[in-house]
This record gives C-alpha cells, sequence and structure tokens, in this order.
C-alpha cells in the first residue's frame, strides 16, 4: 500500500505545479532530469567505483573500445583497431581528431598518461582489475601505443571499454594532498572533476546534490554510441523514494529506478509515465570476515559462516521484497559474466539447522555483531529480522558507500551488506576475482582460491578458465566465505516522451536517450 506520506507529497506538489505552470517540461526545455537515492562521492569513476558515477562517465567520457549494450559486440571507440602481438604485448592505433571538451587533441600521451599514472597500487583507483594486468603504456607514435603487460589478459579488452576513460595528459596534476589515517599523505585524484571525450560535457557539479551534462555539439561523427540527442542531463541524488516518486509524478524529474513494487503499481497508472522492469547483473552478498581481519569473531568459524546461509530465506527475499526481475543469487559472479557456474554447494533455507550449527560451535544462546551496509535499508533490515530469528543479533551501521568503504577495505567490517555490479563488465574476473585476490575487499584469505582464480584470469585457455572459475567458486561456496543472496531486478519510471533503451548491464546509456 502506498503510504500517506507519499500521497500527500504528491498532493503537495501537484497544488505547487499547478500554480506555477506546466509540470511535464522535460521535452519542453530539452532536459532529462533523473534521480537516484545514492549520493555520488566522486564522478570519476576510477576512484568513485558506483552505478551513478559509471553512468556519468558513459554519458561524458570515452574509452578505447565500445561494447555495444544491445549486442555486446566490441567496437572502435578512441581506438581503431589493435592486436596482440604476443601474449604479453597490446598494439593499439588511435582515432585522430578527437577532441576532449577543453579542445585539446587526444593523442598516444594521453592514453599513455591515463594507464601509466593509474596502473600502479599507489594511484589508490578503487577498482583495480582494471588496471593491474598493465605493467606500462608505451607511446610509439601520436596515434599509436603499446600495452605491455605483467601477465597474460584475455579479459584486457573488456577492462577497456567504457568502464576506462581516457584523460588528458596531466589531468591529475592539480589533485589536493589529503592526509591518511596512519599520518601521511596522498594525494586526492578523485576531487579532479573529469576531461573527457565523450558525447556530453559536464557543466556543474554539486557534490552530494546534482550534477549537470550538456550536449557536446562537436562531438566525433562516426561514434559507435551516437551523436548525442538530448540537450542536458541533470542528476538529483533524492535519498528518498517516496520523494522520487512524487517528483516524477509532478513532473520535477523524469526518469527514476529502483523503484519499489508499492509505488510502481501506482506510477503504472499514469498516463503520462512508462514504468518497466529488467533483470540485473547487479547481486547482493554477505561479507563475513572469516580471516579475522577484524580480530577474533565468531565468523572465523565455518559453521557460524554457514549457519548464516541457513538463516536467510533468499526465495522469500526475492519473492515478497526485491520484486521483478530479481532471482536468487547462487555463486559470487553474475551468470552473464564469462567463467560464471551455479554449479556449487547450496543451502536451502533451515533456520533448525541454522541453530543447531550456532549450537555446536558455541553460540547455543547466539550472539551479536554490528552489520554494515549502505544501501537498500529494507533489504537490510529483512536479512537482519532472519539472522536474528536464530540468535544472531545485528546492531545495523547504515551510511553512505563513501564512509562505509574505507571500513571494509580496513579489515574492520566483521558483517557486511553489499553489493556489486562489476562495473558491467562480462567476465568473472571482474566479480570472483575482485573478492578473493587478497585485496582489501577479500575477507576469506585463502591462497588456494586466491592461485586457481589467479589461473583462471591469466590463462588464454578459455575452458582452462572456466575449469579454474568452477574450482574456486565451489571452495567459496563451500566455505561459506560469502553469502550471495539475490541479484537485483530494477524497476525503471520515467516520463511518457522519454524514448529510452533497457540493458541488462544496469546502465542509464543516456547517450543514447531522445525525445519521442
Amino acid at each position: 500500500m502506498v503510504g500517506k506520506r507519499l500521497l500527500l507529497g504528491v498532493a503537495a506538489a501537484t497544488a505547487l505545479t499547478a500554480a506555477s505552470g506546466p509540470a511535464w517540461a522535460g521535452k519542453a526545455d530539452d532536459t532529462l532530469v533523473w534521480a537516484t537515492a545514492t549520493e555520488m562521492n566522486t564522478p570519476d569513476i576510477y576512484y568513485g567505483n558506483q552505478r551513478e558515477a559509471l553512468i556519468v562517465t558513459y554519458a561524458m567520457c570515452d574509452s578505447l573500445v565500445h561494447r555495444d549494450p544491445i549486442t555486446n559486440e566490441y567496437k572502435p571507440l578512441l581506438a581503431t583497431s589493435w592486436a596482440w602481438t604476443d601474449d604479453h604485448t597490446l598494439d593499439v592505433k588511435l582515432r585522430k581528431g578527437v577532441k576532449f571538451h577543453n579542445g585539446k587533441e587526444m593523442t598516444a600521451e594521453d592514453v599513455a598518461y591515463t594507464f601509466n599514472t593509474l596502473a600502479p597500487e599507489s594511484s589508490g583507483m578503487a577498482f583495480r582489475a582494471l588496471v593491474d594486468w598493465i605493467k606500462n603504456v608505451e607511446v610509439v607514435s601520436p596515434y599509436e601505443v603499446v600495452f605491455h603487460a605483467t601477465r597474460p589478459a584475455p579479459a584486457a579488452l573488456e577492462y577497456l571499454t567504457g568502464t576506462s576513460p581516457i584523460f588528458p595528459k596531466g589531468h591529475y596534476d592539480s589533485a589536493p594532498t589529503v592526509p591518511t589515517a596512519d599520518g601521511k599523505t596522498r594525494r586526492d585524484n578523485g576531487a579532479v572533476l573529469p576531461m573527457c571525450t565523450g558525447p556530453y560535457k559536464l557543466k556543474e557539479y554539486k557534490p552530494g546534490q546534482s550534477l549537470t551534462l550538456v550536449k557536446n555539439d562537436q562531438y566525433w561523427d562516426g561514434s559507435p554510441k551516437g551523436k548525442p540527442q538530448i540537450g542536458k542531463i541533470v542528476l538529483r541524488t533524492i535519498p528518498d523514494v517516496d520523494t522520487q516518486v512524487s517528483e516524477l509524478m509532478t513532473g520535477g524529474i523524469d526518469w527514476m529506478w529502483g523503484v519499489p513494487p508499492e509505488n510502481a503499481k501506482l506510477l503504472a497508472e499514469q498516463d503520462n509515465l512508462t514504468v518497466k522492469s529488467a533483470a540485473t547483473m547487479r547481486m547482493s552478498f554477505l561479507s563475513l570476515d572469516a580471516s579475522g581481519r577484524s580480530g577474533d569473531n565468531p565468523m572465523k568459524d565455518v559453521r557460524v559462516r554457514r549457519a548464516v546461509f541457513y538463516a536467510i530465506d533468499r526465495a522469500a527475499l526475492v519473492k515478497n521484497l526485491i520484486g521483478p526481475g530479481a532471482v536468487v543469487q547462487k555463486s559470487m559472479c553474475s551468470m552473464n559474466q564469462f567463467g560464471c557456474t551455479d554449479k556449487v554447494p547450496d543451502y536451502p533455507y533451515d533456520p533448525a539447522k541454522a541453530k543447531a550449527l550456532l549450537a555446536e560451535a558455541g553460540y547455543p544462546n547466539g550472539f551479536d555483531m554490528t552489520f554494515y551496509a549502505y544501501r537498500d535499508r529494507q533489504y537490510t533490515e529483512a536479512v537482519a529480522n532472519y539472522l536474528r530469528a536464530v540468535g544472531i543479533r545485528t546492531n545495523i551501521q547504515f551510511m553512505q558507500w563513501g564512509a562505509l568503504r574505507p571500513i571494509v577495505v580496513g579489515g574492520k567490517a566483521q558483517l557486511a551488506h553489499l553489493t556489486l555490479g562489476s562495473n558491467g563488465m562480462l567476465d568473472a574476473s571482474a566479480s570472483t576475482s575482485y573478492y578473493f585476490k587478497f585485496t582489501g575487499d577479500d575477507y576469506a584469505r585463502d591462497p588456494q582460491v586466491r592461485d586457481w582464480l589467479e589461473t583462471a584470469d591469466t590463462s588464454t585457455d578459455p575452458e582452462k578458465r572456466k575449469e579454474y572459475y568452477a574450482k574456486a567458486l565451489s571452495r567459496i561456496q563451500d566455505q561459506a566465505y560469502f553469502v550471495p543472496l539475490y541479484t537485483y531486478g530494477r524497476t525503471y519510471a520515467f516520463n511518457k516522451d522519454l524514448d529510452y533503451p533497457l540493458t541488462p548491464d544496469e546502465m542509464a546509456h543516456f547517450y543514447l536517450a531522445r525525445w519521442k
């Protein structure tokens, strides 16, 4: 049932709109306004690693390679061609005449600068799988570079798609210096606003509030992204979903996602709105401190971790709460990704077995634990209720991702409710390997899993890659290092005047949007 607060909000907004003029001004003023509940900590995808930052990146930036969001076909973008000369050397020819939004031409110097700056671990970038295969990038000529790899990288083309924008040489030179927790300092590269070559230009960024993009009228001809069609795109951060719904109904915004089922029905009844649902790659899971990085804790015992699995009715979560397009998640990867398999040990809902395992592990009366989370509070609370029913009493600490991220990578989270969209990349190295190769996100620290994943990540034999991903995924599940919960179905609601394609990568490809 739609809450009274929402109905009152709609009524108030409608009254205000009636007094001030037409509500549906998106098409009239050629401005697409979209809303998200998650505060974007930086629009630089290399340092933000948030879906919102990735959406903005696709709109305002170009990468070397474009993966068509409909067909998944790789197409030349800033690169015109590429070829492996051996398993450690990738030769890339570059497009001539492409300009950054500041008017400077993009050349090999910019490509080399981008990756040579980010590849060292000291760069501090968030999603290191994008660059951890790069030793260095060599400039051969103004329009040719060579990537020298530290190892064979069968997924390199996937890493060079839209998640890896090219910035101009010297881009991070203006980054401020900030103190670190250990009393030292570091360059805050994420504080530098992106300068790109893409279909849209960054006009204004108000942290925590909004970001405005305007059409790049000089965008280069022949791009597989096509020419931008909408004049202005505005991101608004609106944490409360009911407020988003109210604004959508009264014309304050044109597009929202993550619409709860109870709101979707109301919106679908509006003549001026379109409501659609689609499956996505994003998965939700629990991170358990199996290795004791946060100190001695119950999650070090495999019986406790398995009890967590048995305690949660994942099918009921999907059916009753998550909504259309969602499915129970079986493995720590997306089934859209190369190498992923769901043929792994499973733990059906069995609260009695969960209680028995806790008692066997020495916790007949359960225990208390801090439970960290950053999105979809109602989903976290539902999981906490299942855990409480078997004796695991949690104190939920809900915060923005920018605040939670240091806690997670710092090894301080005994139990966390996290999600991963793999930056839309279709390879298990972007999901499973992200969490189980002794990075800051790895709470298992299992050398056997790490070694199997290293083999899978570097082999040029597709069948061998599948074999070793399967080995790693099976052990991860057997040891209950993480608890995969569900995939996200996304329900979108938007202005009926908007022609907007839905894609399974959980991306809003606004550069493809147009008014009808």
